[in-house]
């Protein structure tokens, strides 16, 4: 056997799995199509470490959510990866919104969620004078992190343990064999280069549901298709960066956690994502600045003293949805595909928001379903 496990992808999730599983013991493999990690979803989203507040309970995403949030501060403490435990206001800004604003409070309570508290109108006026609301939900738990130095961190710890990266390698089949998988790679010379392996961990992002697709999983029967969904962002000017010292986030639409305040680990205010799913599935990272007065319209709903002419285009990012327009909730897929002739081939599809602060939960996950 020339591994015990291949891991396909190298975002956030795919380097979380490779650290754990290497420290395990395992011999890991950790290919990527592109020439470094984290090229697509893991780079471009709001860097936010999220609670676990909207999700519903005893879901994956809220069970691995609540966990993943001490696990990910712990990790970043003792790699030195940089964060801010900055805190967040889900802001009801008209009184239509203060019922939603208590389910959301209810549903934080379901998941055990630590360290959130109602807060009054004076409240939140004396804390962020800048901002619109009738009430507002504080999550003290909620931060920002580097994900690019977090990725870092995984893939060092990975490669002290003797895990090897395939970057600028992209898979094109999957046999199953007797005992093991025999996978087919293209390297960067177009040379094809096959390897065996008891384990398979498809990790693979916004490509997941084809690479179950290549092992011999029916997607569609399965439900595990894909609908790419681009999120757009835009940047508020540096002179303004004094409007807000915490995260701002509005009552959630029924897509998404809509167009929200963040802040960088510059101090710097940045709006967004949106919600715009993309026809078959096409990779385009666009920010158009006819955007602009949607962004500055939804923002200027919670916000005082931003002026149009405050916000610029910065990037888009594109989350891998199980849900597509109209959907009810759809939860992470973390399968191993015994049941379905396959064993030892693990899925994780669907995993979008709040994937990054999942990641080591994720993980841990894997190795418990690799390890038995």
């Amino acid at each position: 056997m020339d591994y015990d496990v291949l891991i396909v992808g190298a975002g956030v999730v795919g380097l979380s799995c490779s650290a754990i599983l290497s420290s395990a013991g395992l011999s890991v493999l950790c290919v990527e199509r592109h020439t470094s990690f984290g090229s697509e979803t893991s780079s471009r989203n709001s860097e936010v470490i999220h609670a676990g507040i909207y999700y519903p309970q005893n879901s994956l995403k809220a069970l691995l959510c609540v966990a993943g949030n001490r696990s990910l501060y712990d990790w970043c403490n003792k790699y030195q990866v940089p964060h801010r435990r900055l805190g967040k206001y889900i802001v009801a800004s008209t009184e239509d919104e203060l019922s939603k604003l208590e389910s959301i409070y209810s549903n934080s309570q379901k998941n055990d969620v630590p360290d959130i508290s109602r807060i009054t109108q004076s409240e939140i006026n004396r804390m962020e004078p800048n901002v619109r609301a009738m009430e507002a939900l504080f999550s003290a738990s909620t931060g920002i992190i580097d994900s690019h130095k977090l990725m870092e961190s995984f893939e060092y710890v990975a490669r002290e343990n003797g895990c090897d990266f395939a970057y600028n390698h992209k898979l094109v089949s999957i046999e199953k064999l007797n005992v093991c998988f025999k996978s087919t790679l293209i390297l960067p010379d177009n040379n094809k280069f096959d390897v065996k392996t008891n384990f398979i961990i498809n990790s693979a992002g916004l490509e997941s549901d084809n690479i179950a697709a290549m092992a011999g999983i029916d997607i569609e029967k399965e439900n595990y298709r894909l609908h790419f969904c681009r999120g757009h962002y835009f940047r508020i000017k540096s002179s303004k960066k004094h409007l807000a010292t915490h995260l701002i986030y509005p009552i959630p639409p029924s897509h998404g956690l809509g167009i929200h305040l963040t802040i960088d680990m510059n101090s710097e205010l940045k709006l967004g994502p949106d919600t715009d799913f993309l026809e078959n599935n096409i990779y385009n990272y666009t920010v158009s600045e006819e955007l602009k007065d949607k962004f500055y319209s939804a923002a200027s709903l919670y916000l005082k003293g931003l002026e149009r002419e405050d916000i610029y285009p910065d990037q888009a990012g594109i989350r891998p949805k199980l849900r597509a327009t109209g959907d009810e909730f759809r939860d992470f897929i973390i399968q191993d595909e015994s049941d379905k002739g396959l064993p030892k081939l693990i899925n994780l599809i669907g995993i979008e928001s709040p994937g990054l602060t999942c990641s080591i939960e994720i993980g841990k996950m894997v190795k418990n379903m690799v390890m038995g």
